[in-house]
């Protein structure tokens, strides 16, 4: 069971990693057999902590800045429901703005499995 407060901690932790750019941090919320689920986009699930780190490292590199912020949350037993905006630019201006939710299971203080829909905002 993940109290409020844990949830909000974990929650806090990977947006201030993402913030910040903090690879380390970021990777360390999630379970080395992390399974990520799209369910709009299947071509992109994947398992392990290892792709976590690898598709965090092209989001920093490739924008200058990248920024997350959790709208809300709730929690009910062991899942975290948590809706997000993402905001990324670059000197190209070739900013991207994305919304949406992630359900994230949490299994000894990190993310074990998630399953995002997170999608461009069109202007």
């Amino acid at each position: 069971m993940v109290t409020e407060q844990e949830a909000a901690r974990l929650l806090n932790t990977m947006a201030m990693a993402i913030n910040n750019k903090d690879l380390r941090t970021l990777v360390s919320c999630f379970h080395s057999d992390y399974e990520s689920v799209q369910p709009v986009h299947p071509e992109r699930s994947f398992r392990g902590q290892q792709r976590v780190a690898e598709n965090w490292n092209w989001v920093f590199q490739r924008f200058d800045e990248f920024n997350a912020r959790v709208i809300d949350f709730s929690v009910r037993e062991n899942t975290i429901w948590s809706e997000w905006i993402w905001h990324g630019a670059d000197d190209t201006e070739d900013d991207i703005v994305v919304r949406g939710v992630m359900i994230l299971t949490v299994d000894s203080g990190c993310f074990r499995a998630g399953r995002l829909y997170m999608e461009p905002v069109r202007s």
